[in-house]
């Protein structure tokens, strides 16, 4: 702990210091292949992936910015041929079983043009319909609740509610429960004021304070209504999260505390973790392990990367694959410099993982192979 604290005040120092100091980090411009590692540059920060049921699509979160002052979109990339399509918002909808109402009875309804997605999960119910939930910045702080449909081979979104936290509640990621519930994390209060230019809550994170946590919501007419928060989930800007098939367990990547923290979802007794820096997005394998997306460089650079929002980073970063019966973490995939940096997510798609960023115009694929069965949790 003394050596955590101790590395989290070198941090603080850092980020105070680092308008003079600055980093030599150069942002990315072309979109050549490096090595085995494949760029796609036909995106707008995509830093969340979802793979679709057909086995070859990939939704992609292309966030604006986590103030919410820049609009993004929820786009389909086909991966058999490179082309990329707008899946919500679109100048017009068609709303199809428009009675469907996923999200709570106070959702002021369907967002603008503001819109602005984060973590995404898309997960099939219990009653079948495929299910995507967003956490959207855009005009308002809200988890917006989409239906997937597929309609002669075309894929679409159809919106069905949404949910707004209380007041100061700032969301990372979504995990949807088969249920129609969703767990979510909040990383720290964004009403808490500023202090040097960054929010006083960030501050206590960085000094390793308990700013975030994962909450549940349950819609009316399933038990326990309404939100709660997962206690064993408390830690310093809690990010992305992930849940178990069967609804149990809930894993959360406490990013400042640099571990991936395994909770029992009803009791909130932690089960276990595992030791990995500053870990962001997770998302489970084919073959059914957690991959996280570690940022693994130094501070001035993701600084750096902060700054450059938009272009496209040379970060470090490394994906670990994670055994979550033991917690056991394997380094699977380490990079910085061209053809990207900074990945936020890794999704295994086939013969590959897929891996985006929160910032920049591009993707990348590199080759990946997994043990089928790896881990019986996915």
């Amino acid at each position: 702990m003394r050596k955590t604290l101790v590395r989290l005040s070198l941090t603080t120092a850092l980020l105070v210091l680092v308008s003079a100091c600055g980093s030599d980090l150069a942002p990315i411009t072309d979109c050549q292949a490096t090595g085995d590692i494949t760029p796609i540059c036909l995106f707008t920060n995509p830093e969340d992936i979802e793979a679709l049921p057909d086995g070859k699509s990939l939704l992609i979160s292309q966030m604006g910015s986590m103030e919410g002052g820049e609009p993004g979109n929820l786009v389909l990339f086909d991966t058999t041929n490179n082309q990329v399509s707008t899946l919500f918002p679109l100048s017009e909808t068609t709303n199809s079983n428009s009675n469907i109402q996923w999200g709570a009875s106070d959702c002021p309804g369907k967002p603008g043009t503001e819109f602005s997605p984060h973590g995404t999960s898309l997960r099939q119910r219990h009653d079948g319909r495929w299910q995507l939930a967003v956490v959207n910045h855009g005009e308002r702080e809200t988890v917006e609740l989409f239906e997937l449909l597929n309609a002669n081979g075309q894929y679409h979104l159809h919106w069905r509610g949404c949910v707004e936290p209380e007041s100061g509640i700032f969301m990372n990621d979504v995990a949807i429960l088969r249920d129609g519930g969703f767990i979510a994390s909040h990383m720290f209060d964004k009403h808490a004021g500023t202090l040097f230019g960054l929010n006083r809550d960030m501050w206590k994170a960085l000094l390793g304070s308990d700013t975030g946590y994962v909450f549940e919501w349950q819609p009316e007419g399933n038990d326990n209504p309404g939100y709660r928060i997962i206690e064993g989930s408390r830690g310093p800007f809690i990010n992305g999260i992930e849940i178990s098939a069967d609804d149990s367990t809930v894993y959360a990547n406490v990013y400042l505390g640099d571990e991936v923290r395994k909770i029992d979802r009803l009791s909130g007794k932690v089960l276990g973790s595992a030791a990995i820096s500053q870990s962001d997005n997770l998302a489970w394998s084919e073959g059914g392990a957690l991959l996280a997306a570690s940022h693994t460089g130094d501070q001035l650079d993701q600084q750096a990367c902060m700054k450059q929002h938009g272009t496209t980073c040379a970060f470090e970063f490394t994906i670990f694959r994670i055994d979550t019966d033991t917690m056991n973490a394997e380094a699977v995939f380490r990079h910085e410099g061209a053809p990207m940096g900074a990945a936020t997510v890794a999704r295994h798609l086939g013969d590959y993982l897929y891996m985006g960023s929160f910032t920049g115009d591009r993707i990348i694929k590199v080759p990946y192979s997994e043990a089928p069965e790896t881990n019986k949790n996915k």
